[in-house]
């Protein structure tokens, strides 16, 4: 009961915390991915089993969590992580797509390599996958990329996540330029001069004007043009 008292801790958790089910749990122990980690599951979250003080949410590496994905039992899963935490991905709607779709062609003549919503490796137990992200080399087929020169959360609903946690994320790895494209809001908010406390400066872009170029290859990118 300690144990479990102590989860509810968590219940007001700024960030959208991903339950697991007791399948999958199974699922993951089966295939050895978390061997080592002394967790149980109460009530959807890996609880530590001895836990001290409040740290009672198991948190995880980056190397833990991608055994997990390798196993197969979250495949298909809109998880992320962050902090540690499995963390719930918000479903795309036509507005999001569309907007990601519109970003995805404007960004392919830069110079470097877009992708869209895979993985970055952003600090411990981080791995965020925003929309897109625009690096300076080819992803390697042994790790995430650990920096970007530009990434791009486009948010309908995920507003506090991708101005709080990914922005600090973001920030701390370094990546020099952050867009949080706000669409029900049309505008571009443009983060710059990360540093360890976050991104020192934001400038907000409405549907009357044009945001900056953001790498070598694109033009200004018009909002009123993004959001038409």
């Amino acid at each position: 009961m300690a144990i479990q008292s102590r989860h509810h801790i968590y219940a007001d958790s700024p960030l959208p915390l991903y339950r697991l089910d007791v399948g999958t749990y199974s699922r993951l122990v089966d295939a050895g991915a978390l061997e080592g980690v002394e967790v149980e599951l109460l009530d959807g979250l890996l609880i530590n089993k001895w836990p001290h003080r409040d740290d009672c949410i198991h948190r995880l590496d980056v190397g833990t969590f991608g055994r997990m994905v390798a196993s197969g039992a979250l495949e298909g899963r809109p998880i992320e992580l962050l902090e540690g935490l499995l963390v719930e991905v918000s479903p795309h709607g036509p507005e999001h797509a569309a907007v990601i779709e519109r970003l995805t062609t404007y960004l392919a003549p830069a110079q470097g390599h877009v992708s869209v919503q895979l993985p970055i490796e952003t600090q411990w137990g981080s791995l965020p996958e925003p929309d897109l992200l625009l690096t300076e080399d080819r992803r390697s087929r042994k790790r995430h990329p650990r920096t970007a020169l530009l990434a791009v959360e486009v948010a309908v609903t995920s507003h506090d996540t991708d101005r709080g946690s990914k922005a600090s994320m973001y920030a701390s790895a370094p990546v020099p330029v952050y867009w949080l494209v706000d669409v029900p809001a049309k505008t571009v908010e443009v983060r710059t001069e990360p540093g360890p406390g976050g991104y020192a400066r934001c400038e907000i872009y409405g549907i009357a004007t044009k945001v900056p170029s953001p790498a070598e290859g694109v033009a200004d990118l018009d909002v009123a043009a993004l959001f038409a």
